[in-house]
Parts: structure tokens; C-alpha cells; sequence
């Protein structure tokens, strides 16, 4: 089955890619397809040996509405709508909203503040001069002290 003109396909290419659009021509040794946005154009020049796989969007058949049977009437929906005892809560937005850079700026100095406080709190944990001790290391005997 060849797709015909204006319908809606989607190729699978050998290479791995999706071409997807309607149909302007479907011939053997070329293919052109538009964009659904219609802003672009796609020529597959050798779709025998490219396109691996065609898939082709059917149409669904609209089915005509009926004279409003199913909708609920105006005295439904007033009955509907009272039935809530709590009215809808508008929220009210803070006084002072802060922008985005303005979080940032401020996160950033709570971070150095931190750091900077951990900084002051830091012991180094070498051995100062004196207290390194000097022996054979694994031989089974205590060091001299």
C-alpha cells in the first residue's frame, strides 16, 4: 500500500531517524513530506533502500453531536454549583516577593557564612613538632617511647 497524497505518515529510516508529515509526493525514487506545521519540507530521495518502516495515521470519523441531550441543564448546574458550602479561597500573594536572583545572591552568602564559620571551628589533626615517632613499621614489636 503506497500512502496517498495529504495523508499522515511517519517513517522509520534506516539510520534510525523518524521523518513524520503529510504527504505532497510518494513516488519510487522520491518522497516529499510537509512539516505538520507546515513550515518545512522533507525529500527522502531513495525511500526503497531508506525507509525501513511506514506508518499511516487513518482518519477518525467524527461522529455529529446531538442536540444537547447529554448536557446538564442551567437549573443542574446552579444546583451543582451551591452545593459547596465553602467558597472558593483566594489566596492572597505575599507582600514581598523576591525575585529569583535575589534567592540566589542571599543563598550564596548564607553558604560563605558557613564555610567561613567552619573555617574559624578547624583544627588541623597532624602531629605539631615533637610528636612524630620513628620506628619499623608491621615487625611485631612495640615502639620505644
Amino acid at each position: 500500500m503506497t500512502p496517498q497524497v495529504g495523508q499522515h505518515v511517519k517513517c522509520i529510516l534506516r539510520n534510525g531517524a523518524i521523518a513524520e508529515g503529510i504527504v505532497e509526493e510518494w513516488y519510487n525514487n522520491i518522497v516529499q513530506l510537509k512539516s505538520l506545521d507546515g513550515e518545512s519540507a522533507l525529500i527522502i530521495t531513495h525511500p526503497s533502500e531508506d525507509i525501513m518502516l511506514i506508518k499511516v495515521f487513518l482518519e477518525k470519523a467524527v461522529e455529529p453531536e446531538s442536540e444537547g441531550e447529554d448536557l446538564p441543564s442551567e437549573e443542574d448546574v446552579k444546583n451543582f454549583a451551591s452545593s459547596f458550602d465553602n467558597p472558593p479561597v483566594d489566596y492572597e500573594k505575599p507582600d514581598e516577593l523576591k525575585s529569583l536572583a535575589q534567592l540566589r545572591i542571599e543563598y550564596a552568602k548564607q553558604e560563605r557564612k558557613i564555610i567561613a564559620e567552619k573555617l574559624k571551628e578547624h583544627r588541623p589533626s597532624i602531629p605539631g613538632p615533637g610528636k612524630v615517632q620513628y620506628g619499623y613499621p608491621g615487625l611485631g614489636k612495640k615502639p620505644r617511647t
